[in-house]
Protein backbone atom coordinates (compact mmCIF):
# COMPACT_ATOMS: atom_id res chain seq x y z
CA UNK A 1 0.00 0.00 0.00
CA UNK A 2 1.57 3.48 -1.36
CA UNK A 3 1.02 6.22 1.02
CA UNK A 4 1.79 9.88 0.31
CA UNK A 5 3.92 12.09 2.71
CA UNK A 6 1.83 14.76 2.81
CA UNK A 7 3.79 17.94 4.32
CA UNK A 8 5.93 15.35 6.17
CA UNK A 9 9.76 16.04 4.88
CA UNK A 10 12.22 13.03 4.52
CA UNK A 11 15.97 13.99 5.61
CA UNK A 12 19.13 12.04 5.15
CA UNK A 13 21.95 12.73 7.68
CA UNK A 14 25.44 11.30 6.96
CA UNK A 15 27.87 12.09 9.76
CA UNK A 16 31.29 12.03 8.32
CA UNK A 17 35.12 12.02 9.65
CA UNK A 18 37.80 13.05 7.32
CA UNK A 19 36.15 10.45 4.30
CA UNK A 20 36.08 12.96 1.53
CA UNK A 21 36.67 10.26 -1.21
CA UNK A 22 34.24 7.75 0.10
CA UNK A 23 32.01 10.76 1.05
CA UNK A 24 31.83 12.26 -2.41
CA UNK A 25 30.76 8.66 -3.63
CA UNK A 26 28.33 8.72 -0.78
CA UNK A 27 26.64 12.01 -1.96
CA UNK A 28 26.82 11.11 -5.39
CA UNK A 29 24.83 8.14 -5.16
CA UNK A 30 22.10 9.60 -3.06
CA UNK A 31 21.93 12.79 -5.59
CA UNK A 32 21.01 9.97 -8.17
CA UNK A 33 17.41 8.98 -6.20
CA UNK A 34 14.50 8.45 -8.20
CA UNK A 35 13.00 11.47 -6.56
CA UNK A 36 9.31 10.42 -8.68
CA UNK A 37 9.44 6.98 -8.14
CA UNK A 38 6.20 4.91 -6.87
CA UNK A 39 4.08 8.00 -6.57
CA UNK A 40 5.94 9.84 -3.83
CA UNK A 41 6.79 13.63 -3.96
CA UNK A 42 10.01 13.97 -2.78
CA UNK A 43 10.20 17.81 -3.47
CA UNK A 44 9.92 17.95 0.60
CA UNK A 45 13.58 15.71 0.63
CA UNK A 46 16.93 16.99 2.01
CA UNK A 47 20.77 16.09 2.52
CA UNK A 48 22.49 16.64 5.02
CA UNK A 49 25.95 16.31 5.82
CA UNK A 50 27.02 16.50 10.14
CA UNK A 51 30.95 16.90 9.92
CA UNK A 52 32.82 15.74 13.04
CA UNK A 53 35.42 18.62 12.12
CA UNK A 54 37.50 16.69 9.48
CA UNK A 55 40.64 18.45 8.78
CA UNK A 56 41.05 16.38 5.06
CA UNK A 57 39.13 19.27 3.16
CA UNK A 58 35.55 17.63 3.39
CA UNK A 59 33.68 20.96 3.82
CA UNK A 60 35.47 22.26 0.70
CA UNK A 61 34.68 19.64 -1.66
CA UNK A 62 30.88 19.68 -0.42
CA UNK A 63 30.43 23.72 -1.05
CA UNK A 64 32.21 23.20 -4.83
CA UNK A 65 30.48 19.88 -5.74
CA UNK A 66 27.28 19.67 -3.72
CA UNK A 67 26.08 22.84 -3.17
CA UNK A 68 22.26 22.06 -2.29
CA UNK A 69 23.77 19.89 0.99
CA UNK A 70 23.17 21.25 4.39
CA UNK A 71 26.26 21.13 6.19
CA UNK A 72 26.17 21.19 10.11
CA UNK A 73 29.63 21.26 12.00
CA UNK A 74 31.07 19.69 15.19
CA UNK A 75 33.79 21.80 16.70
CA UNK A 76 35.51 18.43 17.26
CA UNK A 77 35.64 14.85 16.37
CA UNK A 78 32.62 13.39 18.58
CA UNK A 79 32.51 10.00 17.17
CA UNK A 80 29.41 8.50 16.50
CA UNK A 81 26.40 8.51 19.02
CA UNK A 82 27.22 12.18 20.29
CA UNK A 83 28.15 13.11 16.81
CA UNK A 84 24.50 12.70 15.43
CA UNK A 85 22.98 14.06 18.45
CA UNK A 86 25.37 17.33 18.37
CA UNK A 87 24.41 18.23 14.93
CA UNK A 88 20.97 16.37 14.83
CA UNK A 89 19.82 18.99 17.38
CA UNK A 90 21.41 22.57 15.46
CA UNK A 91 18.98 21.17 12.57
CA UNK A 92 15.43 21.97 12.31
CA UNK A 93 12.62 19.33 12.21
CA UNK A 94 9.29 18.71 12.30
CA UNK A 95 8.41 15.81 14.75
CA UNK A 96 6.60 14.20 11.62
CA UNK A 97 9.75 14.27 9.34
CA UNK A 98 11.35 11.43 8.80
CA UNK A 99 14.77 11.07 9.68
CA UNK A 100 17.13 8.62 7.46
CA UNK A 101 20.63 8.19 9.30
CA UNK A 102 23.63 7.29 7.05
CA UNK A 103 26.98 5.97 6.61
CA UNK A 104 29.12 7.99 4.57
CA UNK A 105 31.09 4.30 3.71
CA UNK A 106 27.46 3.43 2.11
CA UNK A 107 25.70 3.62 -1.61
CA UNK A 108 22.43 3.97 -1.89
CA UNK A 109 19.96 2.49 -4.33
CA UNK A 110 17.55 4.78 -6.39
CA UNK A 111 14.00 3.85 -4.25
CA UNK A 112 15.83 3.40 -1.50
CA UNK A 113 14.28 6.35 0.76
CA UNK A 114 10.85 4.67 -0.33
CA UNK A 115 10.91 1.56 0.87
CA UNK A 116 11.92 2.52 4.33
CA UNK A 117 9.29 4.68 4.84
CA UNK A 118 6.48 3.11 3.68
CA UNK A 119 6.30 0.52 6.44
CA UNK A 120 6.42 3.54 8.64
CA UNK A 121 4.04 5.04 7.18
CA UNK A 122 1.49 1.39 6.68
CA UNK A 123 2.12 0.19 10.42
CA UNK A 124 1.69 2.53 13.10
CA UNK A 125 3.60 0.50 15.71
CA UNK A 126 6.77 0.29 13.63
CA UNK A 127 8.94 3.03 14.99
CA UNK A 128 12.24 2.60 12.83
CA UNK A 129 13.17 0.72 9.31
CA UNK A 130 16.45 -0.36 8.34
CA UNK A 131 17.52 -1.62 4.15
CA UNK A 132 19.53 -4.56 3.34
CA UNK A 133 22.65 -3.95 3.56
CA UNK A 134 25.37 -5.67 1.03
CA UNK A 135 29.21 -5.70 0.64
CA UNK A 136 30.18 -3.06 -1.40
CA UNK A 137 33.60 -5.07 -2.20
CA UNK A 138 30.99 -8.07 -3.34
CA UNK A 139 27.92 -7.00 -3.97
CA UNK A 140 26.60 -10.40 -4.15
CA UNK A 141 26.86 -10.99 -0.60
CA UNK A 142 25.19 -10.16 3.16
CA UNK A 143 26.60 -7.51 5.46
CA UNK A 144 23.03 -6.92 6.85
CA UNK A 145 19.51 -8.53 6.66
CA UNK A 146 18.40 -7.77 10.21
CA UNK A 147 19.82 -8.34 13.63
CA UNK A 148 19.68 -10.38 16.51
CA UNK A 149 20.44 -9.71 20.15
CA UNK A 150 21.00 -12.77 22.77
CA UNK A 151 20.91 -11.06 26.42
CA UNK A 152 21.21 -15.06 27.67
CA UNK A 153 24.86 -15.67 26.32
CA UNK A 154 25.47 -12.34 25.49
CA UNK A 155 25.47 -12.09 21.76
CA UNK A 156 24.60 -9.54 19.08
CA UNK A 157 24.74 -10.26 15.47
CA UNK A 158 23.92 -9.76 11.23
CA UNK A 159 21.23 -11.75 9.93
CA UNK A 160 23.16 -13.12 6.95
CA UNK A 161 26.30 -11.63 7.55
CA UNK A 162 29.01 -12.84 4.59
CA UNK A 163 25.97 -15.55 3.27
CA UNK A 164 25.02 -14.74 -0.56
CA UNK A 165 22.32 -12.84 -1.34
CA UNK A 166 18.61 -14.83 -2.23
CA UNK A 167 14.91 -15.19 -1.64
CA UNK A 168 15.34 -16.10 2.30
CA UNK A 169 16.58 -12.47 2.67
CA UNK A 170 14.31 -10.98 0.30
CA UNK A 171 11.22 -10.49 2.94
CA UNK A 172 9.85 -7.85 5.17
CA UNK A 173 9.57 -8.24 8.59
CA UNK A 174 10.18 -7.35 12.06
CA UNK A 175 13.44 -7.43 13.50
CA UNK A 176 15.44 -7.24 16.78
CA UNK A 177 17.66 -4.66 16.05
CA UNK A 178 18.52 -1.82 13.62
CA UNK A 179 21.87 -0.40 12.29
CA UNK A 180 23.30 2.56 12.67
CA UNK A 181 24.78 2.10 9.17
CA UNK A 182 21.36 3.30 7.82
CA UNK A 183 18.04 3.39 9.67
CA UNK A 184 15.31 5.70 9.44
CA UNK A 185 12.46 6.99 11.82
CA UNK A 186 10.22 10.06 12.57
CA UNK A 187 12.19 12.98 14.50
CA UNK A 188 9.64 12.71 17.49
CA UNK A 189 10.45 9.07 17.82
CA UNK A 190 13.85 9.81 17.86
CA UNK A 191 13.12 12.61 20.48
CA UNK A 192 11.49 10.00 22.73
CA UNK A 193 14.44 7.63 22.55
CA UNK A 194 16.48 10.19 23.90
CA UNK A 195 18.99 10.12 21.06
CA UNK A 196 21.68 8.00 21.06
CA UNK A 197 23.03 7.02 24.66
CA UNK A 198 26.73 9.12 24.77
CA UNK A 199 28.20 6.43 26.60
CA UNK A 200 28.61 4.21 23.65
CA UNK A 201 31.46 6.36 22.15
CA UNK A 202 31.03 4.21 19.53
CA UNK A 203 29.60 0.86 18.69
CA UNK A 204 26.40 -0.32 19.87
CA UNK A 205 24.64 2.78 20.27
CA UNK A 206 22.61 1.47 17.64
CA UNK A 207 21.31 -1.76 19.81
CA UNK A 208 21.03 0.28 22.61
CA UNK A 209 18.16 2.81 20.93
CA UNK A 210 16.74 -0.18 19.14
CA UNK A 211 16.49 -2.08 22.76
CA UNK A 212 14.70 1.23 24.04
CA UNK A 213 12.38 1.34 21.15
CA UNK A 214 11.39 -2.59 21.78
CA UNK A 215 10.49 -1.82 25.41
CA UNK A 216 8.21 1.08 23.97
CA UNK A 217 6.41 -2.21 22.34
CA UNK A 218 7.42 -0.77 18.93
CA UNK A 219 8.32 -2.50 15.76
CA UNK A 220 11.52 -2.39 14.16
CA UNK A 221 11.02 -3.37 10.19
CA UNK A 222 13.60 -5.17 8.11
CA UNK A 223 12.77 -3.40 4.56
CA UNK A 224 14.83 -5.22 2.11
CA UNK A 225 13.76 -3.88 -0.96
CA UNK A 226 15.67 -1.09 0.00
CA UNK A 227 19.29 -2.24 -0.63
CA UNK A 228 22.48 0.07 0.30
CA UNK A 229 25.72 -1.17 -0.26
CA UNK A 230 28.44 -0.97 2.86
CA UNK A 231 32.28 -0.62 2.53
CA UNK A 232 32.51 -1.98 5.93
CA UNK A 233 34.83 -0.47 8.88
CA UNK A 234 36.61 2.46 7.10
CA UNK A 235 37.42 4.39 10.14
CA UNK A 236 39.14 1.33 11.83
CA UNK A 237 39.34 -1.68 9.44
CA UNK A 238 37.16 -4.51 9.76
CA UNK A 239 39.09 -6.73 11.71
CA UNK A 240 41.78 -4.29 13.56
CA UNK A 241 42.46 -5.40 17.28
CA UNK A 242 41.08 -1.42 18.49
CA UNK A 243 37.74 -2.55 16.80
CA UNK A 244 37.55 -5.62 18.37
CA UNK A 245 38.20 -3.83 21.57
CA UNK A 246 35.77 -1.45 21.22
CA UNK A 247 33.10 -3.64 20.62
CA UNK A 248 33.42 -6.03 23.02
CA UNK A 249 33.81 -3.07 25.70
CA UNK A 250 30.39 -1.08 24.43
CA UNK A 251 28.68 -4.96 23.86
CA UNK A 252 29.53 -5.48 28.09
CA UNK A 253 28.33 -1.88 28.77
CA UNK A 254 24.94 -2.75 26.35
CA UNK A 255 24.22 -5.84 28.21
CA UNK A 256 24.54 -4.34 32.11
CA UNK A 257 22.28 -1.69 30.95
CA UNK A 258 19.85 -4.06 29.55
CA UNK A 259 19.95 -7.69 30.88
CA UNK A 260 18.40 -8.63 33.87
CA UNK A 261 20.31 -9.89 37.12
CA UNK A 262 20.32 -13.52 35.48
CA UNK A 263 20.93 -13.10 32.38
CA UNK A 264 24.43 -11.11 33.30
CA UNK A 265 25.19 -14.38 35.11
CA UNK A 266 24.68 -16.37 31.81
CA UNK A 267 26.79 -13.96 30.33
CA UNK A 268 29.27 -13.81 32.38
CA UNK A 269 29.81 -17.72 32.41
CA UNK A 270 28.94 -17.84 28.66
CA UNK A 271 31.39 -15.22 27.70
CA UNK A 272 34.47 -16.58 29.28
CA UNK A 273 33.94 -20.57 28.49
CA UNK A 274 32.86 -19.98 24.68
CA UNK A 275 32.65 -16.24 23.31
CA UNK A 276 36.27 -14.69 24.14
CA UNK A 277 38.14 -17.24 23.34
CA UNK A 278 36.33 -18.17 20.24
CA UNK A 279 36.97 -13.98 19.39
CA UNK A 280 40.53 -14.38 20.08
CA UNK A 281 40.96 -17.06 18.14
CA UNK A 282 38.85 -15.79 14.63
CA UNK A 283 41.03 -12.44 15.24
CA UNK A 284 44.07 -14.20 15.01
CA UNK A 285 43.05 -15.95 11.99
CA UNK A 286 41.47 -13.18 10.21
CA UNK A 287 44.72 -10.97 10.74
CA UNK A 288 46.79 -13.59 8.82
CA UNK A 289 44.46 -13.94 5.86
Amino acid sequence: MIKNLGTNKVHIVVLTWNNKDILKRCLESIENINYSANMYDYTNFTINVIDNNSSDNSIEMIDKEFPKVNVTRNSKNLKFGPGYNSGLKKMNFDDNDFIVLLNDDTIVSRDFIYELVNPLLNDKKAIMSVPKILYSSDINKIWYAGGEVDLWRGLIYHIGIRDFDGPKYSFIGETQYATGCCLCLRYKDLKKLNFFDETFDMYCEDVDLSLKARQLNRKIIYAPKSVILHNVSQSLGEHSSKKVIMKLKNQLKLFWKHASGIQLISISFYWVLIHLPYQLIRWLYLRKK
